[in-house]
This record gives structure tokens, sequence and C-alpha cells, in this order.
């Protein structure tokens, strides 16, 4: 005849699973992992372990490759396409503070052109949108660049394009969060 298993101590402390030399009374509301109140996340649910009390991403802000693939087949061609339209309307040996304020509002434009067309056609939002769209712009300002005759020389002088580019990513980052 085998003995059955000895029980656990009954006044045996709990450790917390994430403290081990910290004893605690508490648990968790879900998984009733052993935490203590360093750990402690609350919810409306009541008190939680920081892996079950953690908030759930958005799904607007959940992008799959799908999704990304999608945002670059919207992002990057637009962006071509904004550059070539910025090189003839807007060429980059233009200079003074006219251009500059021109540029500034032409990227404020550009950028919300931007997010607005990937926000119709994916519906997504956050940090990877914004680093594609950004792509995209950066694209922009190249093609605009050096589809409107900027060499290497003048690169540094495009001070429009500069202001056109920061405002247009400016822009579509606000719109994208």
């Amino acid at each position: 005849m085998t003995s059955p298993m000895p029980s656990p101590m009954p006044n045996a402390p709990t450790m917390c699973a994430r403290h081990p030399d910290v004893e605690t009374a508490l648990a968790c509301g879900r998984c009733e992992t052993p935490i203590c109140p360093r750990c402690l996340v609350y919810t409306p649910a009541g008190t939680r372990c920081p892996d079950c009390g953690r908030a759930p991403a958005l799904p607007i802000h959940q992008v799959g490759i799908i999704d990304a693939l999608r945002i670059a087949g919207v992002a990057l061609p637009l962006g071509v396409m904004l550059g070539i339209a910025g090189a003839l309307i807007f060429p980059p040996r233009l200079g003074g503070i006219l251009m500059i304020l021109i540029g500034v509002a032409a990227g404020s434009a550009t950028g919300t052109l931007m997010a607005e067309a990937i926000m119709r056609v994916t519906k997504k939002r956050g940090p990877r949108v914004i680093a594609i769209a950004s792509a995209g712009l950066l694209l922009m300002g190249l093609v605009r660049f050096f589809g409107g005759g900027g060499d290497t020389a003048t690169l540094f002088r495009d001070y429009a394009g500069v202001f056109m580019l920061l405002m247009s990513v400016s822009a579509a980052s606000s719109r994208l969060r």
C-alpha cells in the first residue's frame, strides 16, 4: 500500500511569483498567481498580476504583415506621385522665405493627404503605420528633389524642401496616432 502524498504545510507562507523574497497573501483574481503589492495591477474587474492586468492592444493598432503591405502599397506610390507633383510645382532650386512658407503649407497638406489615404484603405493607426507613412513621405522628398533637377550642391540649401518634409511627417504622424 502506498502512502498518500504529504499535504503542504497549512501555515506555510506564500511568496510572490515575481519577487520570491516577498511574502504575500494576495493573488491574481484571474489566474490566482501569488502577487505582492509591488506587482499588483488594479483593473475594473479587480486586482490582477501584471500579465493578466495588461490592457489588450486596440484592433486599430494591430498591424499584421498584410496590413503593412497594404499600407506600403498606398504610401510608396502616393509618395512618388506627390514627389513628381512637388518637383513640377515646387522645384528645389527656388529659395527664399516665401518658398519656405509655401513648403510648410505644402508639407502639411501632403502629410494630411498621406494619412487620410492610408486611413481610408486600411483603417489602421499607430507607430508602425506612422513609420511606413514616413517612408512614403521620405520617398516623396527624394523624388521631388532629384526629379526636380536638384543636385548634391543644392541638397543642403533646399530649406523649403526640408520644411516641407518635416511638416508632412508631422502632419501624417499626428493624424495616424
